[in-house]
């Protein structure tokens, strides 16, 4: 579940392809060249683009759980699949710990919620870090890792 965020709330409300749309205009305005969406069945890529003559995979997750090691897979094999350079993993919410070490491992780029919140406007909201994001619990000062329920 993902910790509210007034600046997300229409991405967060999107559906799949309505985000993929968001993605590819947000990619044009980041200078890439020929940004396309895939058809609906992708072959593990949602969007293919150009930048600097490097061809890009790009598979888009908007999910309200953590997005696993499976959605690197399928990027991997769009990325082979659409013979591109390089692949990036973009979503709304976060990876997985598996999924993040997969991404390292085979060099894709991934742009998660803490990196989308670099285009989307207002200011991050206010965050009590005496209590768990998750459960509410009050925490103890220098702990960095909550709640595990």
């Amino acid at each position: 579940m993902l910790a509210p965020d007034p600046r997300f709330e229409q991405i967060d409300a999107m559906e799949g392809r309505e985000f993929e749309r968001a993605v590819a205009d947000l990619l044009k305005l980041l200078e890439f060249d020929h940004v396309e969406q895939t058809p609906f069945f992708d072959e593990g890529a949602d969007i293919l683009a150009v930048k600097d003559g490097v061809r890009t995979a790009v598979q888009v997750k908007r999910w309200s759980n953590p997005v696993g090691v499976d959605a690197v897979r399928q990027l991997i094999d769009g990325q082979r699949h659409y013979q591109c350079d390089r692949g990036l993993l973009v979503t709304n919410s976060f990876l997985t710990e598996k999924a993040l070490r997969s991404a390292r491992t085979w060099n894709i780029e991934v742009w998660d919620r803490r990196k989308l919140a670099d285009y989307v406007p207002g200011d991050p909201p206010a965050v009590d870090t005496g209590v768990c994001a998750h459960c509410g619990r009050p925490v103890s000062t220098g702990v960095t890792k909550w709640c595990l329920s």
